[in-house]
């Protein structure tokens, strides 16, 4: 980041999105992704380039590697083999249509709160025409939309801090999964353990168990698995559990301890 965009960033209210969602369009994020993402790693893949290694539960790309975000993603999807998987925040399409493409046994849909956003990645992946849709994960829950085994986040949630948005999110992603959910984010941005029992705790959870997992991926990603069942993974008790071995942002823990301290949960009798 710029040094004037770091000293802006600085100066920002602690409750504003990271983005005016109303301003960020295609272009925006097509400016993203080639300059974050694309000089580096191969965003699109096509038939034959990855293939899905069952026995070690990893997933190997031929020629430029993907991102360690994606490659984590397909390697949940490969290990806990949901029938059906949901994106939200899909943005321009790139991993659920990998999903796709590996997976072909599953039934795939995305969702974005971005008309651009959806216009770009049926551009970038026509296949995934009738499977997209508009989604604002932060509105009441909607039975519209799609259910699925598996629902997933990258890099979406990291950014909401309006209020206390991210709870909602959290909430309606639970609900709309009937088996797992990931959370494949920036893990400085929100205290997602803390928030998580927080919100199963206060009875704003859906399912009737909530197990908390850590999910590595082979490649150095790491993620927040919710199962309904308990899986044979590490179990994370705490925010400082995931946050292991790396040195996080004093300021993104500052802000996530007010977004935290926003929330009342259940009803609490004074």
């Amino acid at each position: 980041m710029k040094l004037w965009r770091r000293i802006f960033y600085k100066k920002r209210k602690f409750y504003d999105d990271d983005f005016d969602w109303s301003n960020y369009t295609a272009d925006s994020y097509q400016r993203r992704l080639e300059g974050d993402v694309e000089t580096s790693y191969r965003a699109v893949s096509r038939a034959g380039q990855l293939r899905f290694d069952a026995a070690k539960g990893t997933v190997l790309s031929d020629g430029v590697p993907i991102h360690p975000n994606q490659q984590l993603i397909l390697e949940a999807v490969g290990r806990l083999g949901p029938a059906s998987v949901h994106e939200v925040g899909c943005g321009g399409g790139d991993h659920i249509s990998t999903v796709a493409g590996l997976f072909p046994e599953v039934r795939v849909s995305g969702g974005d709160r971005g008309k651009t956003q959806l216009a770009l990645a049926l551009r970038r992946h026509p296949g995934l025409k009738d499977r997209l849709g508009l989604q604002d994960i932060t509105m009441p829950y909607s039975h519209r939309w799609p259910e699925a085994e598996l629902v997933y986040s990258q890099a979406v949630i990291m950014h909401i801090h309006t209020a206390v948005s991210h709870f909602v999110a959290l909430s309606n992603m639970v609900r709309q999964a009937s088996k797992y959910v990931l959370l494949m984010e920036n893990h400085e941005c929100h205290n997602f353990v803390a928030d998580l029992q927080m919100l199963a705790d206060g009875g704003h959870l859906s399912w009737d168990s909530l197990h908390i997992h850590r999910f590595d991926g082979s490649t150095g990603a790491r993620a927040v698995l919710l199962s309904r069942e308990p899986l044979d993974l590490p179990v994370l008790t705490s925010d400082f559990d995931l946050r292991e071995g790396r040195s996080p942002s004093f300021r993104r823990l500052k802000r996530a301890d007010e977004d935290s301290a926003r929330a009342i949960t259940g009803f609490r009798r004074p």
